[in-house]
């Protein structure tokens, strides 16, 4: 399907870090099957890893564990126009500031989201930053509240699986900030001019099936998905992306990609996770 993979386990930490919970990048070359692991303690380094890996002929996979998007309404309940998806990635490009030590706004963005939303969608806070427009606990939502999760989630958890809602900010599990965090990186990365003309982020930019030609397809994965104990590596996060990289070049595409039942306009704003079905 693919002749490199490169999987992602994104991390929102405000300062440098390694180990578990802080960012691994595995890269595998399908025809032959090697691939390497490597742990990366900024986002700023991740980026220039990330940026070389997809920087290769033939068709490239770019999988990364975080929401590319919110539920359905978010973009215009801001005030966003235009191509829904792209209006956000613009807007959290623009108005995220992440330096080379980690030190980033995303209290700031999401307080500041929450006010143009007129209701408290985004919480999980540290107390030092939490004030009326940011919680540190889950708010008590009304009627005007967008959907807890988007349509890929909740059909996982109809599966028995458990992700996270995009809205909760802080805590084991919890994706929120990893999303505000990480949608900048791959705006940058699509807009970067070694890779002009290659980026396609699925679905928005192709629809729910994979295109079948050369370039480099960006797309939002699940690595829990899997089984990964297989894999020798003392770090649980590594485990996970070798596992999934290694997932996606022993499956076809369709056993990737959503069913036609499930695969509507939804997809197209909120994102979809990438992966088995």
């Amino acid at each position: 399907m693919f002749d490199r993979i490169v999987i992602v386990d994104w991390s929102a930490s405000a300062t440098p870090k390694s180990g578990a919970d802080s960012i691994w990048v595995c890269t595998l070359d399908t025809p032959t099957g090697a691939f390497d692991v490597v742990n990366v303690r900024t986002r700023s380094e991740a980026f220039d890893i990330i940026l070389e890996a997809v920087d290769a002929p033939g068709r490239v996979l770019l999988g990364a564990d975080f929401p590319f998007g919110y539920p359905a309404g978010f973009a215009r309940r801001i005030g966003l126009r235009g191509d829904t998806w792209l209006a956000v990635w613009e807007y959290l490009g623009h108005r995220l500031h992440d330096d080379a030590s980690n030190h980033n706004n995303r209290w700031d963005v999401a307080a500041e989201l929450n006010q143009m939303l007129g209701v408290n969608h985004f919480w999980g806070a540290p107390p030092r930053a939490a004030g009326d427009r940011l919680t540190t606990t889950r708010p008590t939502w009304g009627d005007c509240h967008l959907p807890t999760y988007r349509a890929t989630e909740q059909l996982l958890r109809d599966r028995g699986k458990r992700p996270f809602s995009v809205w909760q900010l802080l805590g084991a599990g919890s994706v929120g900030s990893q999303a505000i965090t990480g949608i900048p990186v791959l705006q940058r990365l699509r807009l970067h001019p070694r890779l002009a003309g290659r980026v396609r982020v699925w679905p928005f930019e192709t629809g729910l099936q994979l295109p079948d030609d050369d370039g480099i397809v960006v797309a939002e994965v699940w690595p829990s998905s899997i089984p990964f104990d297989h894999v020798d590596h003392p770090v649980k996060d590594a485990r996970q992306v070798v596992a999934l990289a290694q997932w996606f070049a022993s499956h076809p595409a369709a056993d990737a990609t959503p069913a036609a039942d499930i695969a509507d306009a939804t997809a197209m704003e909120e994102g979809w996770v990438l992966g088995p079905q």
